[in-house]
Order: structure tokens, then C-alpha cells, then sequence
């Protein structure tokens, strides 16, 4: 734990140094200065509404919580997955589902599942990018082949070790339409994000939401690497910026609207956090009483 700690800063502070040396920080406060407040006020709504599917999705497979406990919980585990370094901030999700008397056993499979519909729908955005026109038409037929792939291949995984565990955790899923409705919710999510972060930046913006949608999706894919920078510092701005190519946009244009939109992915994360923290917090004291 301790080396993937001091990798992660490691990372970080590599980053700071190519940004430095790249755009420079002048620069950055030049851009930030110049982002619009209306844009950035309806971009954390956006951001607000992505979060709340978020919570619904928690909900459609743990019935046992409610959406307002799911949203409160859901807010307070990005926050500190976002500002805990080397994803330790994973760890209080299950903590508290287990508070609210949910088995780690189940809180794992459900987040695991969650975790791969997540997946799928950023390799649906990924891959629709380049069928333009047909954009959501592969988006949809993605999932549906994705989804029934994975049914039929948990239908058949052998009854050993974890294997056993998986199956009898996520198979219901798979069986009825939840998995696939799990998919699209984790798709619709998305969009909303990744709409929240566009309209933010959008005076900045030299291009189009379709055309910068890559670097989005690989800025988000980055947060699956088993380590990375501190609050995913460095990491989140070179995934952003490797689809560069893609959008025709040059190194020092991505790093910097990577660097602001992280920026406002952790402000608008603490926001919601801290708030259903103090929620959550308030909700047990009532309880003590």
C-alpha cells in the first residue's frame, strides 16, 4: 500500500511538471478566469442529475436502501475516492452498505457489477465515436450483445470457488432484464457527465461535445487503473489528453482543458460529498437519540 502511495504522488508530481513545462500555470488561470459562471452552474447541475442515476442504479439492485441513503452514500464514496489516494476510498462504499446491514459478499458482487456495466457503457461511447452517424445505434446494439454474452457465459462458469459466489450473486441479474437496464442507466449517466463538463468549459471549447467526447471517455476509463495519481491528479489529464489525435486538438489545448474539467470534477464531487456527508452524519446522530 505505502509504494502505490508513493507512486501515486510520484505520478502527480511528474504530471505538474510536464503541465508546467506545457501550458504553464499562467495560462491555466487565464482559462479558468475566462470560464463563464452560468456554464459552470448548469454544468454541476448536469453533473447533480448524473449522480442521482448513479444512485438509482445502486438502488435497482439493493432494494433494502433507499434512494435517498443510496444518493447520500453514493455522493460521500466519489468524494473520497476522488481525494484518497491509490483508490483506498473504494473501502467506503462497502463500509457503509455494511452499516446499513448489507453483507460485504453482496456489496462486493453488486459493486463489481456496477463497476462493469460502468465499463461497457465508456467502450460504447469509445468504439460509437467512430460510426459517427450511427453513434447510438452502436451504443444500443453494444449492450444488448454485451449483456447477452455475459448471461449465457455466467450461466455456464463451473460452481467453483469464486466462481460459485459469482454466479449466485449476479445470475438473477443477468436473467431478467435488470443487467440490461443497469447498462443503460450507466450510459444515460454518462452522457449527463459528460455534458456537465462540456457545457462548464464550453467557452473554451474549440470544438464540438461529438468531437471531444474521446477524450472524456478516456479521462473516466483512466479511474479503472489499479493505481493512480494523487485524486487522480496526472492520470485523469493524460488519459485526456491520448485521444488528442483523434480531435484534432493539440497537446497543450487537451492537458489544459484536462486539468480544468478534473478540477471541477473534484469540486463538484466535494460539494455533493461533503453535504451528504454531514446528511449522513446527521441522519446517525437522529438515530442515537
Amino acid at each position: 500500500m505505502k509504494i502505490k502511495i508513493f507512486i501515486s504522488f510520484l505520478l502527480s508530481v511528474l504530471f505538474l511538471y510536464v503541465f508546467y513545462k506545457t501550458v504553464g500555470f499562467h495560462e491555466f488561470k487565464k482559462s479558468f478566469l475566462a470560464l463563464n459562471p452560468v456554464y459552470v452552474s448548469f454544468g454541476f447541475l448536469l453533473y447533480f442529475v448524473s449522480s442521482f442515476l448513479r444512485s438509482y442504479r445502486w438502488h435497482i439492485m439493493i432494494k433494502d436502501i433507499n434512494m435517498l441513503e443510496f444518493f447520500l452514500i453514493n455522493n460521500v464514496h466519489i468524494f473520497l475516492n476522488n481525494i484518497l489516494p491509490a483508490r483506498t476510498g473504494e473501502l467506503s462504499f462497502f463500509y457503509m452498505l455494511k452499516k446499513k446491514g448489507i453483507h460485504l459478499n453482496k456489496s462486493f458482487w453488486i459493486f463489481a457489477l456496477a463497476r462493469l456495466m460502468d465499463a461497457l457503457a465508456l467502450f460504447g461511447f469509445f468504439f460509437g465515436f467512430f460510426f459517427k452517424v450511427y453513434f447510438l445505434v452502436f451504443i444500443i446494439l453494444f449492450g444488448l450483445i454485451s449483456v447477452f454474452l455475459l448471461k449465457h457465459t455466467i450461466r455456464f462458469l463451473p460452481d467453483i470457488f469464486i466462481l460459485k459466489s459469482l454466479k449466485q450473486n449476479l445470475s438473477t441479474h443477468f436473467e431478467s432484464a435488470t443487467a440490461l437496464k443497469l447498462y443503460f442507466i450507466s450510459v444515460i449517466s454518462f452522457a449527463f457527465k459528460f455534458l456537465g463538463f462540456y457545457t462548464m468549459a464550453k467557452s473554451l471549447i474549440p470544438m464540438g461535445f461529438f468531437d471531444i467526447l474521446p477524450s472524456y471517455v478516456v479521462a473516466e476509463l483512466s479511474s479503472i487503473l489499479p493505481i493512480n495519481g494523487f485524486m487522480g491528479l496526472g492520470t485523469y489529464e493524460f488519459g485526456f489528453s491520448i485521444p488528442s489525435k483523434l480531435s484534432d486538438i493539440s497537446l497543450k489545448t487537451s492537458l489544459d482543458l484536462g486539468f480544468i474539467t478534473h478540477v471541477f470534477l473534484l469540486v463538484s464531487s466535494s460539494i455533493l460529498g461533503i453535504l451528504s456527508l454531514l446528511f449522513l452524519k446527521l441522519e446517525n446522530y437522529k438515530e442515537e437519540m
